[in-house]
């Protein structure tokens, strides 16, 4: 097991619709549309696969964002994907910070 953690000041996603298009995959894309509270949601998705990587001991740069996705399961909670494994992942935000925790174990698809 791995474990990795990730903090993301909010309002650092300026210009977010043009860094939702490079990091989010194409389904949190479709949800980022829908959301009233872009920053909060950009900052947790980036926070995640940021937690991601650092859990699977990879650099930034190594796998692209775009290939990590973080939806929901059926009952609303985050599961984030890579390819097609399921990894547990929890995204909390406070105020002007969004926070994210993964951890690498394998789960049932």
């Amino acid at each position: 097991m791995a474990i990795g953690i990730d903090i993301v000041y909010v309002p650092r996603m300026r210009n977010k619709d043009a860094l939702a298009k490079r990091i989010l995959s194409p389904e949190e894309f479709s949800i980022y549309n829908t959301r009233m509270d872009k920053e909060e949601f950009l900052a947790g998705r980036f926070a995640a696969k940021e937690a991601f990587l650092k859990a699977k001991r990879s650099g930034v740069g190594q796998v692209p964002f775009h290939t990590i996705s973080v939806i929901y399961d059926g009952n609303g909670a985050p599961v984030l994907l890579f390819n097609n494994q399921k990894y547990e992942v929890s995204i909390s935000h406070d105020g002007e910070y969004a926070v994210a925790v993964v951890i690498i174990e394998e789960m049932k698809k």
